[in-house]
């Protein structure tokens, strides 16, 4: 045998053939699911040990990985379909919560879940922007966010000096970063928080919003997470996509992967929401469409002018913005903004004879080519006057609508084509008769709208039907006011959550070789306002007794919050007398039960005090007219006089003002005159008019941003 030095040549082959599919994980034949069985705080810990690895310095977390010990980056590489060489990096942010800078969740305060202990780990999930990542390694200006290269020691774009305390800050800041194609995070407990999705109108290359969901949806399922919520405040076109996605599909755009409506601002309720949905939706477009001789306006002739090119009948708001979107997409998607295989098809498609004969067909042409010719010259005829000329003589409106979307392009007897081209700025679709020889192809098929003449249509729709601000009024009155009413509470629902333990698939199935037993914690002695922790699912083998069912709630409990680290269980609660510990769980309860568990915080637990709630230590009273009695995320002052929190929208102060400095609430107001009355004075509060949305976080130290407000 003969042996060199020279490396063996090894065949060539993609480089991303071993590589999971990012649009399929975690498919069957991946063995990737193998073995996560258990809840999320154990199936997160096996699923990273298996298949992730730990990456080089030059990380998310550079250049300050080594000053912030507590995140833990782990990496994980797809590939994503059949692309040569498009790879997708996923990156998992183990974040240990006890040294973190932002201990307490806002994003959990303001879904309803602030009663909720502070769990020990975090783990964000993210797929950072390629762009930004390839550019090397570099930091990011913790004043703007704009990215800079590592010597830099100024910002450029804001004359930011980056100070020492910068490089620490500099992880945060990487976490919060908005350009992020995939930013979710999800605690201990299994409940989680959907950040933020970027397709590719964040810059992706490969990758759509829908692929992004489907592949968070997929993770969340194979991790056994509970709950994911997600504030949706997107927007499409500069629009809010969560009103006119409610109004084409009757649901937000995450509700296409089964979020539902989890919290609305200004006390709005799940039965308010779904009222809207089924109400704005359906308002008929007839009603702008009166016997009154009056001009017609701007919109009456968009909403004619797509009824009549539309395919179907346009009945509802539904109907016409679900045809318009339809259009804008179908234009998107073509390569050439007029294609003529498109244009044959769409001629095509209009010559369907459908339920009438060649000679009705062929009398309405020769009717509407009559009145093109009595006009004469160059001038052009509008599908509505050409209509209005010729159908109280034909008596076949369908008829003739169907004829019009045909008569482009139709020869004449003495030499003549019918010419036909879309006016944007009337509306309009127009016609008149050309020499043959002078026609060209753009004028002889049925025009659409441009995609630029589409996307300008949508916005005024938008603007005139949907949006509450710009609503344009018509009759009859108590309709336009049910529409913006209903519009309104569409734009105030923006928490919705996806209850992934509610879903039979994401659990595991019953086993005759283990028991899955829900526990629920109580503690003795608790203080007044102590919330239980919600329960957790243990795993135990089929022998287990009732001190081991002890032994792992104990267990469980303590490494995921961080209040119960000397958390002890002492004593299983049951209806009947008391149970040996040495009896069998599966005995007691079954295999699929239910258990509650009393157990105490051994030791002095007065350090961990301040992990009782993700709402952290404030312990504001929020009491507003409109029924809210929590935060919800909106924009909040305080009165000066009691203290007590309310939306400054609910006290007639815009979204686009300022906060007065000084506030007082209507009832202290009257309390104040009533005392004046009776000679009593009122003790003033020191909040000094602050408002919520004014509160700089790391006062609370919150994980996110502390208000909704855009």
């Amino acid at each position: 045998m003969v042996v060199n030095r020279r490396a063996l040549k090894r065949a060539k082959g993609r480089v991303t053939a071993d590589l999971c599919d990012f649009l399929t994980f975690p498919a069957g034949s991946d063995g990737i699911t193998d073995g996560l069985d258990g809840p999320f705080r154990v199936s997160v810990r096996e699923f990273l040990v298996r298949h992730a690895r730990l990456p080089p310095p030059s990380s998310i977390l550079s250049p300050s990985a080594v000053a912030s010990p507590h995140l833990i980056p782990w990496r994980i590489t797809f590939r994503v379909g059949d692309l040569e060489d498009a790879v997708v990096e996923l990156n998992v942010v183990e974040e240990d919560v006890l040294p973190s800078k932002s201990i307490y969740c806002d994003h959990c305060r303001i879904v309803g879940w602030s009663g909720h202990p502070v769990c020990g780990k975090r783990y964000h999930f993210i797929i950072r922007n390629d762009s930004k990542s390839s550019s090397g390694c570099r930091q990011t200006c913790i004043h703007c966010g704009t990215l800079l290269p590592l010597s830099e020691t100024r910002c450029v774009a804001c004359k930011y000096e980056m100070g020492g305390e910068d490089p620490e800050d500099w992880p945060y800041v990487q976490l919060e970063d908005s350009t992020h194609w995939l930013h979710g995070v999800v605690h201990a407990n299994g409940y989680g928080h959907l950040l933020r999705v970027n397709g590719r109108e964040g810059g992706s290359k490969y990758l759509t919003g829908c692929d992004i969901m489907g592949f968070w949806d997929r993770i969340c399922k194979m991790l056994h997470v509970r709950k994911v919520s997600v504030l949706d405040i997107s927007k499409k076109y500069g629009m809010e996509y969560r009103l006119l996605h409610a109004v084409t599909a009757g649901r937000s755009w995450y509700g296409d992967w089964g979020y539902r409506f989890g919290a609305g601002s200004f006390s709005l309720t799940a039965v308010a929401y779904q009222k809207a949905v089924e109400t704005l939706p359906n308002i008929p477009l007839s009603i702008f469409f009166s016997h009154s001789r009056s001009p017609r306006t701007p919109l009456q002739n968009m909403i004619a002018l797509y009824r009549f090119i539309a395919d179907y009948p346009l009945v509802t708001f539904r109907d016409l913005f679900c045809y318009v979107t339809r259009l804008l997409h179908e234009a998107h998607e073509r390569k050439k903004p007029q294609n003529p295989s498109r244009r044959k098809l769409a001629k095509a498609t209009s010559s369907v004879l459908g339920s009438w004969t060649n000679e009705e067909v062929e009398r309405v042409e020769k009717a509407t080519v009559k009145v093109l010719r009595a006009v004469g010259g160059s001038k052009w005829v509008t599908w509505r006057a050409l209509r209005g000329a010729t159908v109280r003589a034909l008596n076949a409106p369908e008829l003739l609508d169907h004829c019009l979307k045909g008569l482009g392009g139709r020869a004449t007897d003495d030499g003549m084509v019918v010419a036909v081209r879309y006016n944007a700025e009337m509306s309009a679709i127009e016609y008149r008769l050309e020499a043959a020889s002078n026609q060209t192809t753009t004028t002889r098929y049925f025009p659409r709208p441009s995609a630029d003449q589409l996307l300008q249509d949508l916005k005024f729709l938008y603007d005139a039907l949907l949006n509450p601000a710009t609503m344009q009024s018509y009759k009859p009155q108590a309709t336009k006011k049910s529409a913006q009413s209903s519009a309104s509470n569409l734009l105030d629902c923006k928490q919705f959550i996806k209850h992934y333990d509610e879903l039979a698939s994401n659990w595991l199935p019953s086993s005759q070789f283990v028991l899955q037993i829900w526990c629920h914690v109580e503690l003795i002695d608790h203080p007044k306002d102590y919330t239980a922790p919600p329960p957790e699912l243990l795993i135990l083998p089929i022998a287990a007794t009732i001190a081991d069912l002890k032994q792992q709630a104990t267990r469980a409990f303590q490494e995921i919050y961080l209040i119960f680290r000397r958390f002890q269980a002492e004593q299983l609660i049951l209806d009947h007398v008391d149970v040996s510990d040495s009896a069998l769980v599966r005995h007691i309860l079954g295999s699929n039960g239910i258990a509650k568990i009393r157990g105490s915080c051994v030791g002095d637990d007065q350090r961990l005090g301040q992990f009782r709630m993700e709402r952290g230590l404030e312990n504001w009273i929020v009491d507003c007219d409109c029924g809210a009695k929590d935060d919800d995320g909106e924009r909040m002052m305080a009165c000066d006089a009691c203290g007590v929190w309310q939306h400054t929208r609910c006290a007639g102060i815009s979204d686009y003002d300022e906060a007065p400095a000084k506030f007082v609430c209507k009832r202290c107001i009257c309390l104040r005159k009533s005392n004046g009355r009776s000679g009593g004075q009122m003790k003033s509060n020191t909040y000094g008019g602050r408002c919520k949305d004014e509160t700089d976080p790391s006062r609370s130290g919150g994980f996110g941003s502390l208000t909704t407000v855009r």
